[in-house]
């Protein structure tokens, strides 16, 4: 299926704005990478009404985020959305498999309240 302009444009920009999720993660500036990371979930719902969609990667990585400002009530709900779009690829592929890994431990450290090991893997 060919995609539309504004298909490509809206993909083009969450890709970009995820980017600079990232620069800002590595950073330390957590506000401007959640900041990021909401414009780039945006597009992708744009996207997503022909295209691909929401990303679980995005998802995780705003989860994230959430959680490196402490709004684990938020980071949970937002973990277990990424979770389930993984699952929902039913891939068997080993980033696939690794990323469900590292979500669900992500996810059972907030619900324990582990922040001794959440913090270990929040760490860049």
């Amino acid at each position: 299926m060919i995609k539309t302009i504004q298909e490509l444009i809206s993909g083009t920009k969450a890709a970009w704005y995820s980017g600079k999720g990232h620069k800002a993660t590595r950073l330390g500036k957590y506000e401007k990478a959640f900041h990021y990371y909401e414009l780039a979930l945006e597009h992708e719902v744009k996207e997503g009404k022909c295209g691909s969609g929401i990303s679980p990667v995005t998802l995780e990585c705003l989860a994230r985020t959430q959680a490196r400002l402490g709004n684990y009530g938020e980071a949970l709900i937002t973990a277990e959305k990424s979770y389930a779009l993984y699952k929902k690829s039913n891939s068997n592929a080993k980033v696939v498999t690794d990323s469900i890994k590292r979500i669900e431990e992500f996810i059972n450290f907030i619900k324990t309240g582990n922040t001794e090991e959440l913090n270990k893997i929040l760490s860049i």
